[in-house]
């Protein structure tokens, strides 16, 4: 008989879509406003433990909304793992705290990059990252804003979530 491959739920998350970003952090992370062109956030939603669940992939799925703009090209949303290190205080290269935003780039490089269609006075930005491989242990995720515009502060408007998998091998 054959082996076969199958995706299987994840044991931390699953398949059911969860908050990766509370609103607040891309909301009202830059003084009032949204998340601001070149901003990163770190996610103050909490920590995702994968020391027991061990999961092997995660898919994001993102909604932003910003006033009636162009995106120019080569505009993209990027996404970083922050590893909980050593020290059980500090994530990743230590840069931000979580739910501020800062006009930093952090200082290894992104998990995924996605980048958004030149197009003409949009208002919404969709896009779904598929298959970012998941490392044991706990992490949280930070997201940059390379659009061209400050993202709506208007409560609701914007949203990113995740979903956990992995592979279940069959014999």
């Amino acid at each position: 008989m054959a082996n076969t491959a199958a995706w299987i739920a994840g044991a931390g998350q699953g398949l059911s879509w969860g908050a990766l970003f509370a609103n607040a952090d891309i909301n009202a992370s830059d003084a009032g406003n949204g998340l601001g062109n070149t901003h990163t956030v770190l996610s103050s939603q909490g920590d995702i433990t994968n020391g027991t669940a061990l999961d092997i992939y995660m898919d994001v799925s993102y909604r932003f909304t910003i006033a009636s703009n162009t995106i120019a090209a080569g505009a993209n949303i990027a996404f970083w793992l922050y590893l909980l290190n050593q020290d059980a205080t500090a994530y990743g290269d230590n840069q931000f705290t979580a739910g501020t935003a800062a006009a930093l780039t952090p200082s290894m490089p992104p998990v995924a990059t996605m980048p958004i269609p030149a197009v003409a006075s949009t208002t919404n930005i969709y896009g779904t990252i598929q298959g970012i491989v998941l490392p044991p242990g706990i992490f949280r995720m930070a997201l940059q804003n390379n659009c061209g515009f400050a993202f709506s502060n208007t409560l609701g408007s914007q949203a990113v979530k995740y979903r956990t998998y992995k592979v279940n091998l069959n014999s």
